[in-house]
């Protein structure tokens, strides 16, 4: 079956691995090894995503449940997996967006500030040199913990703009995006599963037959069924539109990002290994 894809993520946005360690090679840094660790973080997140993608274009369901004799019953039981599966893509494609923040920020943040409750500096934590392995995942969980957002009140990365700038680009490039994805049909539909529920799918409601019955009062009807009220999308139109996302906008924004990262971060090559 031909790929879906026109853009391939194997040896394109795939971190290094078995660098050749030469004389006079660098110790990796704290920030070396976050930055390492997110990259492939991210891209594990960014296969899977596709995985789940691609396996809603086959036609073989064997081994997802056994055939049923009804045909129009396997064909609403195969849609209802489809559906699944897209919705995996949908809530990994969004999963990696929001990495994309954390790889920037943990990537150029260089010292954490405690404060006490009148706002004052009590302890400053350099995270850009070599640490311990205990005190270099805490120190990890701890940057993670002050990502945000782009567009929120008090978001970091202005603050990253100004004390290193040689991270500017990346976090303008990640502004950017932000402001044409936050309210895209993916976002928003991402958001409704996480907080909201389930949708309905019109491909599969085509399947289920009509409501057993209707509720009409002064010749308005009410809601009788649970489908009277669920939020309905088209699976199709929704595979689609990840396709797109995928080939012509998130490759692309992901290659520059970490183009941009890995020209600023310049890890030691041992971060790698």
């Amino acid at each position: 079956m031909k790929d879906i894809f026109k853009n391939e993520i194997f040896g394109t946005l795939e971190p290094p691995h078995g660098a050749i360690i030469k004389e006079g090679t660098s110790l990796p840094t704290s920030q070396d090894i976050y930055f390492a660790s997110k990259w492939n973080e991210l891209f594990e997140r960014y296969s899977t995503a596709r995985i789940f993608l691609r396996k809603t274009q086959e036609e073989d369901w064997d081994y997802w449940f056994n055939r049923i004799d009804k045909p129009d019953v396997q064909k609403a039981v195969e849609l209802i997996f489809k559906s699944n599966l897209y919705e995996m893509a949908l809530l990994d494609y969004n999963i990696l967006v929001d990495l994309s923040w954390t790889i920037t920020y943990v990537s150029a943040e260089y010292v954490l500030y405690s404060f006490d409750k009148d706002g004052n500096v009590t302890n400053a934590e350099d995270v850009s040199c070599m640490h311990p392995i205990e005190e270099a995942y805490d120190l990890l969980r701890k940057t993670e913990n002050g990502v945000s957002t782009p567009h929120a009140e008090g978001n970091p990365f202005a603050y990253l703009k100004k004390m290193v700038p040689e991270f500017s680009l990346a976090v303008d490039l990640i502004a950017d995006f932000w402001k044409d994805f936050s309210n895209s049909n993916i976002r928003n539909l991402y958001n409704y599963i996480k907080h909201k529920g389930k949708p309905a799918y019109r491909e599969i409601e085509e399947f289920r037959g009509g409501k057993a019955m209707r509720l009409l009062i002064n010749k308005e009807e009410y809601p009788s069924d649970i489908r009277d009220v669920q939020k309905i999308v088209g699976l199709e139109q929704g595979i689609n539109e990840l396709i797109h996302f995928d080939d012509d906008i998130l490759f692309p924004y992901i290659q520059k990002l970490l183009e941009l990262l890995n020209t600023a971060v310049d890890p030691s090559p041992m971060a790698f290994m």
